[in-house]
């Protein structure tokens, strides 16, 4: 075997043994199209109040712009679909921000794959992603072979659904370079557009984030207006909407990494608890998960936004 695909060969097995669900390999190259798509986006000021998105703009679509001497991407999946879903009619929380913050956890991992590399190939150069560099870490995905970006713009597996969590590896060796997702089964599906209560999925492939339920509820620093109030419904943080009526999620399986399990005293949360926290108590509940760093102020505006939909009178029709 050629050491260039022995190399790739042994790193998926390692990374399937640290518990990453899938693996895949690209070339670290110039994202043209995607870079026109990202512009049009902010364009449109579908970005909100994220003025980040519009910073660092090549380090977005270009990994050299990351790391000049990169010649490959390694992209994992990491599964976060725990073994049961808790029935909650109210003050939900999103299933990936009920168990370990995922940034710790991911990298972590990455880490120790990055270390059996240097250890394989020796003199290696890295740098490991997970959601903490302006990559665009679902392209880098689909570019590795590891499934299509969906229609509600999240990365879907034929294998096991969109519940999980992207890391990726920047090296500088080559590899052997497994080939892109091209084929896009989402077919003439739009459970997730026609299902999303806010609107926010556009006919074209977008996500207008200003009314996203996630981003009112996680990214959005200020008081909500009375309708982003509105929006988020019973949402305390994130929404899982999208992701649940969409039917490739049917082959969602349990997640074999323990730290990603859901929290029970993060699972039995309410709105009411929420408003009652002091900030000792949400460090308490909240400190290793990704709640916390939206902070106790903002869960707490997030809370009575749900409260008050939950206890709205309806309008009396007109006599």
């Amino acid at each position: 075997m050629r050491p260039k695909r022995e190399w790739s060969y042994r790193i998926k097995a390692r990374a399937l043994e640290l518990g990453f669900s899938a693996v895949g390999i690209s070339r670290a190259e110039e994202l043209s199209d995607e870079a026109r798509k990202l512009e049009q986006w902010l364009a449109k000021g579908m970005h909100g109040e994220m003025h980040y998105m519009e910073e660092n703009f090549e380090k977005r679509i270009n990994p050299k712009a990351l790391m000049p001497e990169a010649q490959s991407v390694v992209s994992v999946l990491a599964n976060y679909f725990p073994a049961h879903l808790p029935q909650r009619a109210v003050g939900k929380i999103s299933i990936y921000a009920q168990g370990q913050d995922y940034h710790r956890v991911v990298q972590s991992k990455l880490q120790a794959l990055f270390s059996f590399i240097c250890d394989l190939i020796g003199q290696v150069n890295g740098r490991a992603f997970v959601d903490s560099a302006p990559t665009m870490d679902k392209v880098l995905a689909q570019r590795s072979g590891l499934g299509w970006i969906g229609k509600h713009t999240n990365l879907i597996s034929r294998c096991f659904g969109s519940f999980f969590f992207i890391g990726n590896l920047l090296l500088d060796c080559a590899l052997d370079y497994d080939p892109p997702y091209l084929q896009n089964y989402c077919g003439t599906c739009t459970a997730c557009i026609d299902l999303c209560p806010t609107h926010a999925i556009t006919h074209d492939g977008q996500v207008d984030a200003r009314k996203c339920i996630s981003y009112l509820t996680i990214e959005l620093k200020r008081d909500f207006t009375d309708e982003e109030k509105s929006m988020i419904g019973n949402w305390l943080f994130g929404c899982d909407i999208c992701q649940e009526v969409c039917p490739w999620n049917r082959f969602s399986k349990p997640t074999s990494i323990a730290e990603l399990t859901p929290k029970p005293e993060v699972q039995r949360i309410s709105e009411q608890d929420i408003l009652g926290m002091t900030k000792s108590v949400f460090k308490r509940v909240f400190g290793e998960t990704p709640v916390f760093r939206t902070g106790l102020r903002r869960m707490k505006r997030n809370a009575r936004a749900v409260q008050e939909n939950l206890y709205k009178t309806p309008s009396k029709p007109n006599a």
